[in-house]
């Protein structure tokens, strides 16, 4: 059975909320979903990996904030499927530019709620992912919900947005890494980092702080190599988000 798939709504109105997750619950898909009223919610809970799909009401209390808070979500996270939900066409050239997947104007169509929802297991399913064995059994885990590897004596910890992940057999970094496309730095002997979500480069400490604050290490001799992949790794975001 697939995994639930994890939905966050903004909505101001109770009832176009509610209308949402009907529409939700009736498209036979399974779902976990969390509602917010207020975009300052949303945001403060908002972390890179939590959701496969955010609706955003554009305008909140008639003010154009949904637009706001997807640009602020596609600082961190380029990954998540965002669909605004709206009254106006006016702002359809607004969410290409922040790469929504879906306008959908109000009343909106169960139809339209399920498509969309087709469309991100879809994309969930394609996603590139690397197989692990972890408590025992074989588990898929997308490339896009780790943050960093780490070896802990003959395992590796996998460090996702949702948690922690321990192989369950002899497994080192060495075996990992080729597996591993070029958004991924090995900075360390115990370390992999996933660059798109290093927040800051500390070069005095010699550490990745990474976006969700924990810190990875950075071996002496590697700094200079670091330094260069994680500045080619902000260059290729921004030339994503102007495309």
């Amino acid at each position: 059975m697939d995994k639930p798939v994890r939905i966050a709504i903004l909505e101001d109105f109770p009832e176009d909320a509610q209308l949402l997750l009907r529409y939700i619950s009736e498209s036979g898909i399974p779902a976990k979903c969390q509602c917010y009223s207020t975009c300052d919610a949303l945001i403060k809970d908002f972390v890179p990996g939590r959701y496969d799909l955010i609706f955003l009401d554009i305008y909140m209390g008639n003010v154009q904030q949904g637009v706001d808070v997807a640009a602020k979500i596609r600082e961190s996270d380029a990954m998540v499927t965002l669909t605004f939900t709206t009254s106006s066409e006016e702002h359809a050239l607004e969410s290409y530019r922040l790469k929504a997947f879906a306008y959908l104007e109000k009343p909106i169509h169960p139809a339209d709620v399920r498509e969309v929802i087709e469309q991100v297991v879809i994309r969930r399913k394609r996603a590139p992912s690397i197989q692990l064995l972890i408590s025992g059994k074989k588990q898929q885990i997308p490339l896009q919900t780790i943050l960093y590897f780490e070896q802990k004596d003959h395992a590796v910890q996998v460090n996702t947005f949702s948690g922690v992940l321990r192989t369950s057999q002899t497994v080192n970094l060495g075996d990992i890494q080729p597996r591993l496309p070029s958004g991924f730095f090995r900075c360390h002997q115990s370390y992999i980092a996933n660059l798109r979500y290093v927040k800051e480069l500390d070069r005095e400490l010699r550490i990745f702080w990474m976006q969700n604050g924990d810190a990875v290490y950075i071996r002496r001799q590697s700094l200079g190599k670091a330094t260069r992949a994680y500045e080619h790794q902000l260059f290729t975001r921004v030339r994503e988000e102007s495309i």
